[in-house]
């Protein structure tokens, strides 16, 4: 065991730093001396060096345990998201009829996707129903997308009841919109809220972009018949 002569007990900051860098194990062997040790507090009082470790360990931990909540979060929403996504895929996989797509669309991205407003346009099919609409040329999602990719964005009210004819929404809102690719035709997937932050542009678009595409090939089958 270490011990300290009467030299030492008088010693300077120097031999002090240079006792303790001789004596890399000197607290462990006298682990009492770590709670009388105080280190300035931002409040101006004084805590030991091992409240303020374990204050900072706290911190840390306290840290990552809300990002591992924040993960988990994350995951149980995605699961749930693909959950209602498998469902609507299935039954669109059945739709005989623009009739019973409109049904199928109403009932599942209103119910299970929490949305206010939801219309299918298709550029030149001639079908009008609440939430499938066609044959009218120019499509009002037109000058809000650029290129083949979802988007996610806040909208004026005239823009909202461009989009959602059946609704005629009322104020300003947000909605994601995501191109159909169709071999003949332009199309759009529209999904709506009253609610301006709803759909963001931060947002990730992987589950309305797999849903256009399952709804571009039964647009394309019931064209078909």
């Amino acid at each position: 065991m270490n011990t300290i002569s009467e030299d030492e007990a008088t010693a300077t900051d120097e031999q002090v730093i240079r006792f303790l860098r001789n004596h890399p194990g000197f607290f462990q062997e006298h682990p009492h001396l770590l709670s009388e040790l105080n280190l300035p507090h931002e409040s101006g009082s004084a805590i030991s060096l091992v409240e303020r470790q374990v204050a900072i360990l706290r911190e840390r931990n306290m840290t990552m345990r809300r990002r591992m909540n924040e993960l988990m979060q994350t995951a149980k929403d995605n699961d749930a998201l693909f959950q209602k996504t498998r469902a609507l895929t299935l039954e669109l996989l059945h739709v005989s009829g623009w009739h019973e797509l409109n049904e199928v669309i109403a009932t599942f991205v209103l119910t299970d996707f929490h949305a206010d407003f939801v219309c299918c346009h298709l550029e030149k099919t001639q079908v009008s129903l609440d939430h499938l609409t066609g044959g009218t040329g120019t499509l009002p999602s037109e000058q809000h997308l650029h290129g083949n990719y979802p988007i996610c964005t806040a909208l004026r009210a005239a823009d909202l009841s461009a989009l959602f004819p059946g609704d005629q929404p009322e104020g300003d809102g947000s909605a994601v919109l995501a191109p159909l690719d169709l071999k003949d035709q332009a199309g759009c997937l529209a999904i709506g809220s009253r609610d301006s932050k709803m759909f963001t542009p931060d947002m990730d678009s992987l589950f309305v972009t797999y849903i256009a595409e399952v709804l571009s090939r039964v647009v394309q089958r019931l064209e078909s018949l």
